[in-house]
């Protein structure tokens, strides 16, 4: 936007030795907050999950806060800005910052509406030239420097249904005012991303997603379900932001696309859910994790038939290796942030402790010395790729 930022601190001490000194002085004091802290987040982690989620939080914790960094923003306030890490160098990555929102949506919701902020800004200011919702703010962190032609690596259905679950998110877990005040001000932009859903839906055809170390595929189920709840959570910011006619129209929309999904999405076996949609030419036979119907728990728009999540859940049963759940065929590594989602989506069957556990034990028993990595292998444990990124912030799926 033309201007550099500061970090937050030079807002309120004039030199790094001030910072420092407040920081001496103050330790005893974040020694009890820190205390505090851990003492909330170890009661709720074992009570939903054993010792086994409290130590899988344990590590997911300051990877997630560490990957981020607070910056004055132009207008005086705080905005936040995430670091990709390890995969790239990117800043603010739209799919890095959705599977590690769950840690903000648990224990402050405030802070993901920080790291938000620049990136619906950027869109609002004519910056970003597309329809939907960009990729990433800057290719190496951290010049957030923006992609104004519009060429980055493009993801169209993923980035604009994670914004727009985001922002729902935030909306559901702050006081009604601040969420009419925030849904109002960003309306625009998340209309027009809504509206891009809404006419690529409910098949959203040949688009990057995510997952592209897994290369690219046409008519993903998991891509699908993710864009269906997004244009529900259109229905929520509508209803916040005041818009009755606007709320109902996005709801039908998305009941009438999940439709569509649940028929084209079931394997002619009537065992899972096809990692594409079925039919000539489609992924009959093939599965996948479908870890993004968790936003439909996370928001509760109840999209999701029960007799599909009792399907996928008797399915990953069986289908896990000794250390997780792959993340689709044909391959057998396995994403430790989606399968916690998965755990999360699917958390009153017993698949959700067998995902718990076999990560932890993954994590635990690992011989690969690194930050936690989130790509690794289910039946070796070993690292396939990435490490000491704030994805794991997904960890705290179940909390949130």
């Amino acid at each position: 936007l033309g201007k550099p930022l500061q970090p937050w601190w030079t807002k309120h001490f004039g030199t790094w030795q001030a910072m420092l000194a407040f920081f001496y002085t103050d330790a005893a004091g974040a020694a009890r907050r820190a205390d505090a802290l851990d003492g909330r987040i170890i009661q709720d982690a074992r009570a939903v999950g054993g010792t086994t989620y409290e130590g899988l939080c344990t590590l997911a914790l300051r990877q997630a806060y560490g990957g981020t960094e607070l910056v004055e923003g132009p207008d005086g306030r705080p905005w936040a800005f995430l670091k990709e890490m390890s995969s790239d160098g990117n800043v603010s990555t739209v799919d890095v910052l959705y599977p590690a929102s769950p840690v903000w949506i648990y224990l402050d919701p405030t802070y993901l509406r920080l790291l938000l902020t620049p990136l619906l800004v950027y869109a609002e200011t004519g910056g970003w030239p597309l329809k939907y919702a960009e990729h990433d703010l800057g290719s190496s962190y951290p010049n957030a420097t923006g992609h104004n032609n519009g060429k980055e690596e493009n993801m169209p259905v993923e980035e604009s249904g994670n914004m727009l679950i985001m922002v729902a998110a935030y909306l559901r877990r702050v006081a009604t005012s601040d969420a009419k005040a925030f849904a109002t001000t960003h309306y625009k932009i998340l209309k027009q991303w809504a509206d891009y859903l809404t006419a690529n839906l409910p098949d959203p055809g040949y688009q990057n997603q995510t997952d592209d170390f897994a290369g690219r595929i046409a008519h993903s189920v998991n891509l699908a379900i993710k864009g269906i709840v997004a244009v529900a959570a259109m229905g929520q910011i509508a209803t916040a932001a005041g818009h009755g006619d606007d709320a109902s129209h996005y709801e039908n929309l998305a009941r009438k696309c999940v439709e569509y999904w649940a028929k084209h999405a079931q394997d002619p076996s009537g065992q899972h859910l096809d990692l594409t949609y079925n039919g000539a030419g489609g992924g009959d036979g093939t599965w996948g994790t479908v870890y993004n119907a968790y936003a439909d728990r996370l928001l509760g728009t109840d999209l999701v038939p029960e007799a599909i999540r009792k399907e996928q859940a008797a399915w990953y049963e069986q289908a896990s290796n000794a250390f997780g759940l792959p993340l689709q065929v044909p391959h057998s590594y396995a994403k430790s942030d989606w399968e916690l989602l998965t755990a999360a989506w699917l958390s009153d069957y017993p698949i959700k402790q067998q995902l718990i556990d076999r990560v932890y034990a993954y994590a635990n028993t690992t011989p690969d010395r690194v930050a936690f990595s989130d790509l690794y292998s289910t039946v070796t444990s070993r690292q396939v790729a990435f490490q000491a990124r704030p994805v794991q912030g997904g960890i705290f799926a179940l909390l949130a």
